[in-house]
């Protein structure tokens, strides 16, 4: 009994031993861990700083500065061919003879006789108005040898025709005789007229567009020959409004025009090219479009590398006027309440009303604000943005990393 109440005894004193060991330990720890958190840890200071910045918003902006920028308008138009006739019969009769090359595409020189109708009658009524016009001279010459006396006569009669009633008796006669002498003269005009528009004679440099008549096929006065159009110049109206006007150059149009381009409207490469000139501008503007032509010239447009077909459907590109102290801006800084924001040295977010001078190729051109050459403008403004917000300028090149 004595050892089991002494091993009792041991393990009692241990227990206790061990039970203030624990509760003198726990003060100190509780100590320890307020001490540590009330020491800064090394870095901690930096993480508060990092995490603050991150927690402002991020906007999307590009650089931007003060340059030089020309208006290029562009417009729309159809080639035309300077002139463009049909060939029209003005005499009656049958078609005889015809050009080898007359033929529909192909081109050919002033001058050249495309057709020919048989003259015959023609030729004759040439010969007829010939005969009229020599009769009437010789009466026209007997009608002055029966108005001439000879000098005894006139002598003779002179002492007693005080009032000139002797020569005022043969006038009507001599009207009849000089009419008749101008209408056989004109008659024989009209029959060598008749007879050289027995063939058709190209007046310009053509391409034959369509052709009207065969070998062996009866023409009447005003049948159609021959649809022409001329080679020399093409010409294409583009209309242009008000706003475009306002940026063409101001100074008077030198003598061989603006300077423009011409690209197929139809095709998606632009390797093909034309140049031309503004020639000339309407005086006037369209009551229905309000809109102001402007006509573009294109020498030998047949000649070029690549030929320029009167039909094609071409832009026009006309150099305007250089403007200085533009700001070039993408569409997208410009926010559905017309402003434009920016983010300022001290990373605040600011906006102006913009004065915008024109669009082209998918961006804004607007005049720099007054005393800043260069400026973050943001790409896609928030209608959320206030003025004065502090914001996380990021660079377009970043936005995409």
């Amino acid at each position: 009994m004595t050892l089991l109440n002494n091993r009792l005894l041991i393990t009692q004193l241990a227990f206790c031993g061990l039970c203030a060991a624990i509760v003198f330990a726990i003060p100190s720890l509780g100590g320890a861990e307020a001490q540590a958190q009330a020491q800064p840890q090394p870095g901690s200071e930096q993480r508060q700083q990092t995490g603050a910045t991150l927690s402002l918003p991020q906007v999307t902006v590009t650089t931007v500065q003060a340059a030089s920028y020309t208006r290029v308008i562009t417009a729309h138009g159809t080639v035309k061919a300077t002139h463009a006739l049909t060939l029209s019969s003005e005499v009656g009769g049958r078609v005889t003879q015809l050009h080898p090359d007359f033929k529909q595409g192909a081109r050919l020189s002033a001058g050249t006789v495309l057709a020919r109708i048989d003259d015959t009658q023609l030729q004759q009524a040439l010969a007829s108005a010939e005969v009229s016009l020599a009769q009437a001279k010789l009466d026209a010459e007997e009608e002055k040898l029966q108005s001439s006396p000879n000098k005894a006569q006139w002598r003779q009669l002179a002492s007693t025709d005080n009032n000139g009633i002797l020569s005022s008796l043969r006038a009507p006669q001599q009207d009849v005789v000089a009419t008749q002498l101008s209408l056989a003269k004109a008659e024989l005009e009209s029959a060598r007229y008749n007879l050289a528009a027995s063939q058709f004679t190209l007046p310009f440099d053509a391409t034959i567009v369509t052709r009207s008549v065969q070998p062996g096929s009866y023409v009447q006065p005003g049948s159609p020959i021959a649809t022409l159009y001329s080679t020399a110049q093409a010409e294409v109206s583009v209309e242009l409004s008000a706003e475009q006007w306002q940026h063409l150059p101001t100074q008077a149009m030198p003598e061989d025009g603006w300077s423009v381009t011409l690209n197929d409207a139809t095709s998606d490469t632009a390797d093909t090219q034309w140049y031309g000139q503004v020639t000339r501008l309407s005086q006037h503007i369209d009551p229905q479009s309000r809109q102001r032509l402007a006509i573009v010239s294109v020498d030998n447009p047949l000649d070029q590398a690549q030929p320029l077909y009167f039909g094609c459907y071409v832009k026009v590109h006309i150099q305007g006027v250089e403007q200085n102290d533009l700001w070039r801006i993408p569409a997208s800084a410009l926010s559905q309440q017309n402003h434009i924001w920016y983010v300022d040295e001290e990373n605040r977010l600011a906006h102006f009303t913009p004065q915008i001078q024109f669009r082209q190729h998918g961006a804004v051109y607007i005049k720099a604000r007054k005393g800043m050459h260069q400026a973050n403008i943001v790409l896609r403004p928030l209608s959320a943005y206030l003025d004065g917000m502090k914001v996380t300028p990021v660079t377009e090149e970043r936005a995409h990393d």
